[in-house]
């Protein structure tokens, strides 16, 4: 038959890649997908782990650097949840029932490996709960002077000081020379380790130096997270720790 033209119609031709893949050769790309997956899976997951690692470690390390420059503000090497002391005439070390145990960030509480917990009854360890008591949250010392949560229990700052001050030729202005608070030292609240777990650090040891000689502590002062199994491996009280795969940063190390 032709058209009113002459020309002879022409039926169009249905191609066969029109009809898609067929089961055999989805087959074949889940396949190759599946082999891709499992060799690129180990990189992956190194890459994962070792950005996590370097995460933490920075973590330990600025919260380590951060709480001397605290204590070195305060003068004091304890950490204590009451800054006035026992008086107004004695630092805040003499309060000797204002001890803190245990610092911590935000984070879940990690598992506590046999290996590391510390013989006796009753004593503090890794893994105790927050009390705002012996264990206490970092934030209320290093972003905010509120040890125990609580505002009366701040440490003493520059600016309730009645002392001499001195000339500071950087800024070009006065300002109080005695010990005292004057953070933050951190910008902001502290979260927890990238595997989900809190920060903490056992400052029960930090012992203030008495005499002109070091303090007298014979256990290593750590920022600790528990690492990527998420189960703590040092122990709370110990000199010269072996960490396993907990990441520490040291504050103050032991006698050796």
């Amino acid at each position: 038959m032709r058209s009113e033209r002459g020309t002879p119609r022409r039926h169009a031709r249905v191609r066969g890649g029109d009809q898609g893949m067929s089961l055999i050769e989805a087959t074949v790309v889940l396949m190759v997908m599946s082999v891709i997956a499992a060799i690129l899976a180990p990189p992956v997951r190194n890459y994962v782990l070792t950005t996590q690692q370097a995460a933490a470690s920075s973590d330990v390390e600025n919260i380590g650097a951060a709480l001397g420059r605290m204590l070195d503000d305060l003068g004091e090497t304890a950490v204590l949840r009451d800054g006035n002391g026992s008086s107004a005439a004695l630092p805040p070390s003499h309060a000797t029932g204002n001890r803190v145990d245990m610092l911590v960030t935000q984070g879940e509480v990690p598992a506590l490996d046999a290996s590391a917990v510390r013989p006796g009854a009753g004593v503090t360890d890794w893994d105790d709960s927050v009390n705002n008591a012996a264990i206490q949250m970092l934030d209320y010392y290093l972003v905010a002077n509120t040890p125990s949560s609580l505002a009366a229990n701040a440490y003493r700052t520059g600016a309730t000081m009645s002392v001499t001050t001195e000339f500071d030729p950087d800024s070009g202005a006065m300002f109080n020379a005695e010990h005292a608070w004057r953070g933050a030292y951190l910008p902001g609240p502290l979260g927890p380790d990238p595997w989900g777990n809190r920060y903490a650090i056992n400052v029960e040891f930090l012992e203030r130096p008495i005499g002109p000689g070091p303090a007298g502590n014979v256990n290593d002062v750590f920022v600790l997270s528990a690492g990527s199994n998420g189960r703590i491996e040092t122990r709370f009280n110990v000199d010269g720790a072996t960490s396993g795969n907990d990441v520490l940063y040291l504050v103050s190390g032991g006698t050796r």
